[in-house]
C-alpha cells in the first residue's frame, strides 16, 4: 500500500517499532483465531459427551472406539487452535511493539500447524460419522457425535487454517484487489 490509502493517524513515524495499520487489520484474524479456539472446546466437550453416553450393546466391537477417536482428535484440534491463537497474540504483540518475536519462526511453526489441521479434520469428520451410525442415530452419543463434527469444522476453518500472514489477511476481496493492483503498478 502507498502511504496515500492510509489515514494519517495509522502512518508511524520512521524508527517506531509500533505498526497501528497492521494491528487494525489483522485484529479480526486474531478474533477469528480466538472463537476457533472456542469451537475446538466444544468439539472436545461434545465428543467426550459422547464417550460417556455411548450406548453399551455387550460386544467390545460395538464402535466406541470412533467415539474415543473423536475425543483424541478434538483435543488435537484444540492443541492446533491455542497454537494459532498464541502464534498470532504473539505477532499482535509484536505489531504494536510491545515485545519483539521472530516472526519468520513462527510464520512457520503456524504454516506446519495448518496442514496438520487437514488431516486431523478429515480423520474426525470420519470418526464422527462412524461413530455416530456405530451408535445408533436416534442415541445420545450420535446427537453429540454431530455436534461435534460442527465444532471440529468450525474449529478449523476460524482458527486451524488461519495461519500467521504479514502480508494481510488471505481470501478477502480487497486483499486480492490490492494484490492485483500492485502487480499492476509493477507493470508500468
Amino acid at each position: 500500500m502507498r502511504d496515500e490509502e492510509y489515514q494519517p493517524h495509522q502512518i508511524a513515524g520512521y524508527g517506531v517499532r509500533a505498526q497501528p495499520a497492521l494491528v487494525e487489520l489483522m485484529s479480526p484474524q486474531l478474533r477469528l483465531t480466538q472463537l476457533g479456539t472456542v469451537a475446538a472446546v466444544l468439539a472436545l466437550a461434545a465428543s467426550l459427551g459422547a464417550v460417556l453416553t455411548f450406548p453399551d450393546f455387550g460386544d467390545p466391537t460395538t464402535g466406541s472406539g470412533w467415539a474415543v477417536t473423536a475425543a483424541v482428535v478434538s483435543g488435537v484440534l484444540l492443541v492446533i487452535t491455542v497454537v494459532q491463537t498464541l502464534i498470532w497474540r504473539r505477532a499482535m504483540a509484536d505489531w504494536k511493539g510491545d515485545a519483539d518475536h521472530d516472526l519468520r519462526a513462527l510464520t512457520r511453526i503456524s504454516w506446519v500447524a495448518h496442514l496438520v489441521s487437514y488431516p486431523t479434520v478429515l480423520v474426525g469428520l470420519w470418526a464422527c460419522i462412524a461413530g455416530s451410525v456405530a451408535a445408533g442415530t436416534a442415541s445420545t452419543a450420535a446427537l453429540l457425535l454431530a455436534f461435534a463434527l460442527l465444532f471440529l469444522l468450525l474449529a478449523q476453518v476460524l482458527a486451524g487454517v488461519q495461519f500467521l500472514r504479514t502480508e494481510g489477511p488471505a481470501g478477502t476481496i480487497p486483499g486480492h484487489l490490492r494484490r492485483l493492483s500492485a502487480g499492476i503498478q509493477r507493470r508500468r
